[in-house]
């Protein structure tokens, strides 16, 4: 549904190695589908992005991550980009910011 591309162009960084990142892809599927109970995902521009930002939020248990920006660099909080995954999957949380599985 994504490619390793995608991830890499999002994340900012061309040295992590495909697996890695196909590993990642892999697991926000994953989640994806448990989260919205289902067996397979509809190809929107909505799933697309939370799968980027799902897979972001699990690369980021292994790495540093930070936004590369200019001279400016930003912290990727991985709770902000699950909260944003769930807002883009239409999930409502049961409880407080989060929706754990």
């Amino acid at each position: 549904m994504i490619s390793v591309q995608e991830l890499r162009n999002f994340i900012n960084d061309n040295e992590l190695p495909d697996e890695t990142l196909q590993n990642c892809i892999d697991l926000a599927v994953n989640r994806a589908k448990r989260l919205l109970n289902t067996e397979s995902l509809t190809d929107t521009p909505e799933v697309r992005k939370a799968l980027i930002l799902l897979a972001t939020a699990e690369l980021s248990s292994q790495v540093n991550l930070y936004w590369r920006k200019a001279e400016n660099h930003q912290v990727m909080n991985a709770k902000n980009l699950i909260a944003e995954a769930e807002r883009l999957l239409q999930l409502a949380p049961e409880k407080g910011a989060l929706l754990w599985i």
